[in-house]
């Protein structure tokens, strides 16, 4: 049986008064990987926030290898589940300044392990020659590859994905999903991605979850997909 990395019970969330995600009860397998689907507004970005506690639930509990996330504290748990956002989020200076932002939380150094940041870049399809390019003029799918070199400096277990393919044109999306499947085999890493095109979820293949109104109404693999259009 497959070990459960991440464990909902009758998860909530509430603002404004408005239930935004409705007692979930879910299990993400380690190492694998699964696509949240499913109309705007269904809580998609919502529930993978609660994951690494950008947001909390209004109620249940969340478990992280059988360990309530409350119990862990943000940064450690934060490195253990690394996010990747809907726009890259690039901060000043080169690649490799970019990449060492989160290699000081991991390591407490300010000395950066070179083979650490080769290693990320090329897991994440860029050349090692871009650590020394300033992030500001990469292209977008480069920004965005860039983003998920730096989730990888802490050596996370799990990778988030909030809608990664959105702001890049359908062919350069393609490679990045493509790269993420990889990073999956060669890292055994658990993928958790929100995405409303059901071409890319197939591209990743895994475990689809299709949430309506807060509520998740159906779970299955991709091939068994009863879902036959190309987007949500």
């Amino acid at each position: 049986m497959n070990k459960t990395k991440i464990e909902l019970y009758n998860v909530g969330k509430t603002k404004n008064r408005i239930k935004i995600l409705k007692d979930i009860n879910l299990r993400f397998g380690s190492g694998k990987i699964h696509i949240l689907i499913g109309p705007s507004g269904a809580g998609k970005t919502t529930l993978l926030r609660l994951l690494n506690r950008m947001d909390e639930p209004s109620s249940g509990k969340i478990e992280y290898d059988g360990k309530d996330i409350k119990d862990i504290p943000v940064l450690e748990l934060r490195r253990r589940i690394g996010m990747v956002f809907q726009i890259p989020v690039i901060f000043d200076g080169t690649v490799k300044n970019n990449l060492s932002v989160p290699y000081s939380l991991r390591t407490n150094s300010n000395h950066v392990n070179e083979e650490d940041l080769i290693n990320a870049l090329e897991l994440s399809g860029l050349r090692n020659d871009f650590l020394e390019r300033r992030a500001s003029d990469l292209s977008v799918g480069e920004k965005q590859r860039l983003t998920v070199a730096r989730a990888l400096m802490n050596k996370p277990d799990v990778l988030l994905l909030d809608e990664p393919t959105s702001a890049l044109d359908h062919f350069t999306g393609i490679k990045l999903l493509e790269s993420i499947k990889k990073l999956n085999e060669a890292l055994g890493l658990t993928i958790i991605m929100v995405t409303h095109q059901l071409e890319y979820a197939r591209i990743l293949d895994g475990r689809v979850i299709n949430l309506v109104n807060g509520t998740i109404v159906r779970v299955e693999e991709v091939e068994d997909s009863f879902l036959d259009s190309e987007s949500i």
